[in-house]
């Protein structure tokens, strides 16, 4: 191999090193799928979560199929796939939000951990329950593909709202979580 190969190649696993990591807990859920397919791509590495072991290699092997550069791994176990990523989405229904955060409070400290659900939940007590996570919620709105983003922290916000952008919504910002 020449050197300049050499630097191709280099620069390659540099790019994907430097790629976010995002865990999906909740990944085989209607809305875990919808994301699961939308930030596959050459972006992020995904870690999709959940437990149903079928749908999930079903789910990363059709998104392998459609995007071959995606880079994408499945876990069943929430707490070693919220260690891993820099950012977790729960995409799970607003009945299990606090079971999910009390499993993965451990290691999810200093992370963004973004709460999607079409129900009302209460960021209030996830917030009590991760104190030290960067807390967002995502809610859609009327609007096709439009979703609002809420949340005490301004970069966490920013950052998540570029996810969603890069995953084809249009994100608004609204800089408190309790609004």
């Amino acid at each position: 191999m020449g050197l300049k190969a050499a630097v191709i190649l280099c620069n390659r696993k540099m790019a994907k090193m430097s790629r976010k990591t995002i865990a999906i807990v909740g990944a085989t859920e209607n809305k875990g799928i919808e994301f699961a397919y939308k930030l596959s791509g050459d972006d992020y590495r995904l870690l999709l979560i959940s437990n149903d072991s079928e749908k999930l290699s079903h789910l990363s092997e059709s998104i392998g199929v459609e995007k071959p550069n995606a880079e994408v791994d499945t876990l069943e176990c929430v707490k070693d796939g919220c260690w891993e990523a820099d950012v977790v989405i729960l995409a799970v229904a607003c009945s299990e939000e606090k079971m999910v955060a009390q499993v993965i409070k451990e290691v999810a400290t200093q992370k963004i951990v973004v709460i999607v659900s079409e129900e009302r939940n209460l960021p209030e007590e996830l917030q009590h329950i991760l104190p030290y996570s960067k807390l967002v919620k995502v809610s859609f709105s009327p609007y096709l593909n439009e979703v609002i983003i809420s949340g005490n922290n301004e970069e966490a916000n920013e950052e998540v709202s570029e996810i969603f952008n890069q995953a084809g919504y249009h994100s608004i910002i609204t800089q408190s979580l309790n609004h």
